[in-house]
């Protein structure tokens, strides 16, 4: 008897020793994630085209109270203020309004939806194994260089945002026993609000949503209609409504003429179905830099996890369909490694449950592993757990630290400083830096929207290029043209273009060129 309790007594010590230990990564994590999403969060990474255009209708509800885009010949209701939506846009317009339009103010709302994303991830890595996959899963996804998530969480971009949202409404989905009306409704409101935040989790989540709703009615057969129906009816309405605000109320006219508009602005990126753009995703998904190459064995593991006729498979089997929903969208889009995002993140868990699962629960014991005191084959699979999660994580670390540390630039500020001091506000300012215009009140005229679709096109697909298709001297008298990192990466101002003009001011890769006439 006193050997049973002697037993039970350090065993339970193990546990609160590990459990310490799990608590202390928790924490380093935590901290290594502030320093990551915090460090020159103004420079790292260089604000950019796609940054500023949000940050444009931002700071224009700040300023003016109007929801939308502007240039210098009126407001742009479609194109940045569709690609993301008001889960972002107005807590950025609040504290605009509250204290002073800055990049690095914006960039803080999504650092903090950020380190809301991997606690609730960790939370839910919790709710379907336990804490140890859940801190495991978040490392994975904040270090995986496929994610980009440093890079997405220090950027004014939907992906993280959206992700917070969706895994919210997972963690309340998934929990045990019947779920209450209001639960259900809260988790259609979060999945709803992730669809809203970027119009790409629309096209995961809804699709998702019935096809879970499927597949309980034809094989687990374990929840009502109203665990599937209520959810997806209320993030339907959520979506579908503010699609209505967004091509009706903000953009005034015809539903139809909105609908289409809306439609030439953002063509070209999904549904393509293109064998060049399928290897690339392909490629892309089976990378090293993508979970060490394991992402798609572990969604097959969690396919595997998902057969039973059970609650934890099921759930298991709600995430499969979510991931393959996500990862089909891919596939079929351009392979723009950020169309991914939804995927690579979520597979975080499903990664983190393989290398749990090969690790016996990532209860490493070095002493017995030396002395060889387990089977062949768990040994072997501790093993190949130990060096996947090293090598996952000990790199990652130290690419990212570096790139926080000595890349980006602080270049737009200074030259927006320059524009402030020597160009006069009222002067018509041609450019395709949608940054400027958010750092500076000046008159800028930006290319309409539909020329970025034809950029994309030039860029991914080989099609016609956007400068053939767009000369800004049609379509105004510029007193300056400003050719910044994307005007030169699209080549959308050739030098033909710009042969009545001279660069007056150049600040890294940001040249100001003035009409000579």
């Amino acid at each position: 008897m006193t050997t049973n309790t002697r037993s039970v007594a350090m065993a339970e010590n193990r546990s609160i020793h590990l459990n310490l230990w799990w608590v202390l990564g928790g924490a380093i994590l935590l901290a290594l994630l502030a320093f990551l999403l915090l460090f020159r969060l103004g420079d790292y990474p260089a604000p950019w085209y796609d940054e500023g255009s949000h940050l444009h209708v931002a700071k224009n509800l700040a300023v003016n109270g109007i929801y939308a885009d502007f240039s210098s010949e009126g407001l742009r209701y479609y194109g940045p203020a569709v690609g993301v939506g008001p889960t972002v846009m107005l807590p950025i317009a609040g504290l605009f309004r509250l204290t002073d339009v800055s990049i690095p103010l914006a960039r803080l709302v999504i650092v903090a939806y950020a380190f809301l994303a991997i606690m609730t991830l960790a939370a839910l890595g919790s709710r379907i194994t336990d804490i140890r996959l859940g801190i495991v899963a978040a490392v994975l996804l904040v270090l995986t260089p496929g994610a980009e998530f440093v890079f997405n969480a220090r950027n004014v971009l939907g992906e993280v945002p959206g992700l917070f949202f969706v895994v919210a409404g997972f963690w309340l989905w998934f929990k045990s026993g019947k779920l209450s009306l209001i639960r259900l409704v809260g988790v259609g409101t979060l999945m709803g609000l992730a669809c809203i935040t970027k119009n790409q989790y629309a096209l995961i989540v809804l699709p998702s949503l019935l096809l879970m709703w499927i597949a309980d009615l034809v094989r687990y057969r374990q929840r009502g209609w109203r665990y599937f129906v209520i959810p997806g009816v209320v993030a339907g309405v959520i979506f579908f409504a503010w699609t209505y605000v967004v091509l009706i109320a903000l953009g005034g006219g015809e539903f139809s003429e909105n609908l289409t508009t809306l439609r030439e602005a953002s063509a070209g990126a999904f549904f393509l179905f293109g064998v060049d753009e399928m290897e690339k995703a392909g490629r892309f998904l089976t990378d090293n830099g993508v979970y060490g190459a394991i992402l798609i064995p572990a969604l097959l593991y969690g396919a595997f996890l998902s057969l039973r006729r059970t609650e934890a498979s099921q759930r298991w089997g709600m995430l499969t369909i979510f991931m393959l929903v996500s990862t089909g969208l891919f596939v079929s889009s351009l392979a723009w490694p950020r169309y991914a995002f939804p995927a690579v993140a979520v597979g975080s868990l499903f990664v983190a449950r393989l290398l749990y699962d090969l690790s016996n629960g990532f209860q490493f014991n070095i002493g017995s592993l030396i002395k060889r005191e387990q089977p062949p084959l768990v040994t072997v699979s501790m093993i190949a757990a130990i060096g996947l999660l090293l090598t996952m994580i000990v790199l990652p670390v130290y690419l990212h630290v570096s790139a926080v540390r000595g890349q980006g630039s602080g270049d737009v500020y200074t030259f927006a400083d320059y524009l402030d001091q020597n160009v006069p506000q009222d002067a018509l300012i041609e450019t395709w830096e949608q940054e400027l215009a958010v750092l500076t009140d000046h008159n800028y005229h930006y290319p309409p929207q539909i020329v970025l679709a034809y950029s994309v096109d030039e860029t991914w697909r080989d099609g016609q290029p956007a400068s053939e298709l767009y000369d800004f001297r049609d379509a105004v008298d510029a007193a300056y043209v400003v050719v910044g990192p994307f005007g030169k990466y699209t080549e959308l101002y050739p030098e033909a273009y710009l042969e009545d003009y001279e660069i007056v001011f150049s600040q890294g890769s940001y040249d100001l060129y003035q009409f000579a006439g």
